[in-house]
């Protein structure tokens, strides 16, 4: 059998670029194996290695030989040996090299390693950064180094100086808007900062917008109400205006009828008194109606200037009488000036209910419930001596909610 070193310089050299290429793939398997943290197969590329740069170092020795004559024992020892002996021994090196090539290769790309997470990382849409306490950088992707870039201008390498830089704010940076945020986190016994920036451009551009459309709406909402006030206060007014009209008229033509009839006409005349007396009627029950109109728009402003909205339910104030109207009014400005000063209330509801021979007035708000037992004294005190006359009650419950209640007792009242 003819050994390695009868070989032409040629097939030596082949095995040696052979074993340096081996060489090298042995290098990227041991690089990949450790970075995996697969540390066993790691050190079957070192062993590897070690044996492929022994043949190759033993090929390079004899070359070297052969013009200076001088061969150490082991190297002589091995090519001396046949050269299929060698090509078995490249074989099987080359097959196990490249099945651990294979390993790493497909491993990297079906699992989840360092290199895959740190290549996801660089393809979202958001910046993230880890730093330690001492603003050692341990990770930012791209766009996080980018944005640095462009806030400083300088690398990110601290940590600490990027969130002094940032402080959790939104940020515009040429013509995006971006939010960062930060929050301590904790792998493995190590506590570390996490900083996210988010691009928040779409989002701030439809909250302008919409900033601006709220605006006008509330604008336009503005101008509707200025609008049917209005048209309210027009309505009122020409009703007034056709009532004095009609009034006028109708005093006008009593006038006349009264001035022509004759004196002596007792059955005539007395037509003419009935319409007087039923004229009289109509203005004052116009002027009581304009007065208890203005005790209800008096209420109402109170309830507005305190910010209190008013409900009405049931039956209306006109089954009360004058008298009992006047307290109704009294209790109502008392009730809703407690509920804003004590309650902090923001509704109200007024309930005037007819209950067999009685009437039931009551004022509901949604305020705070009173901690002790009520006592009345100032407002609700001089109420209770002017209702008692009346022959009315006072009284206030506060189990689910806060009712203050008035209540009429034997009276013969309208029929609404």
């Amino acid at each position: 059998m003819i050994s390695f070193n009868m070989l032409s310089s040629l097939i030596r050299a082949l095995f040696a670029l052979w074993a340096l290429l081996l060489c090298v793939i042995s290098i990227a398997n041991a690089v990949m194996a450790f970075n995996k943290k697969k540390y066993l197969f790691g050190s079957i590329a070192v062993t590897l290695f070690l044996l492929i740069y022994f043949f190759w170092q033993v090929i390079f020795d004899y070359s070297l030989s052969e013009s200076n004559g001088s061969l150490n024992v082991v190297s002589s020892a091995m090519v001396n040996l046949g050269w299929i002996y060698w090509l078995l021994i490249f074989l099987l090196l080359t097959i196990f090299i490249v099945i651990l090539l294979v390993y790493n290769v497909h491993y990297e790309r079906n699992y989840l390693t360092v290199n895959t997470i740190k290549l996801y990382l660089d393809q979202v849409d958001c910046g993230i950064c880890c730093y330690k306490d001492n603003g050692r950088v341990m990770f930012s992707n791209m766009i996080m180094n980018q944005l640095f870039i462009k806030l400083t201008g300088t690398q990110l390498l601290n940590g600490n100086q990027f969130y002094e830089v940032t402080k959790d704010q939104i940020l515009s940076i040429g013509l995006e808007r971006w939010r960062f945020s930060s929050r301590d986190i904790t792998i493995g016994n190590e506590h570390m900062t996490e900083i996210i920036a988010t691009n928040v451009t779409s989002e701030y551009l439809k909250t302008q917008q919409l900033e601006k459309d709220k605006a006008e709406l509330s604008k336009i909402n503005q101008e509707l109400q200025d609008y049917n006030l209005s048209i309210d206060e027009v309505v009122r007014h020409q009703e007034i205006l056709q009532a004095k009209v009609n009034i006028h008229d109708e005093m006008n033509r009593l006038m006349l009828s009264t001035v022509s009839t004759d004196s002596k006409d007792i059955s005539n005349l007395d037509k003419i008194f009935a319409l007087w007396q039923e004229n009289a009627l109509l203005l004052s029950m116009e002027a009581e109606e304009n007065k208890q109109e203005a005790m209800s728009h008096k209420i109402e402003e109170l309830a507005e200037v305190l910010k209190i909205h008013l409900l009405w339910k049931d039956e209306p104030v006109s089954v009360l009488s004058e008298e009992e109207r006047n307290i109704f009014y009294i209790a109502a400005q008392e009730a809703i000036a407690n509920a804003s000063k004590h309650a902090k209330a923001s509704r109200m509801i007024i309930s005037i209910t007819k209950v067999n021979e009685h009437i039931e007035c009551h004022f509901i708000n949604d305020g705070d419930l009173p901690d002790k037992t009520i006592t009345f004294t100032g407002g609700l005190a001089n109420l209770e001596k002017l209702i008692k006359k009346q022959g009315a009650i006072l009284k206030v419950n506060y189990d689910h909610q806060f009712v203050l209640s008035l209540v009429f007792l034997n009276k013969n009242y309208p029929n609404g």
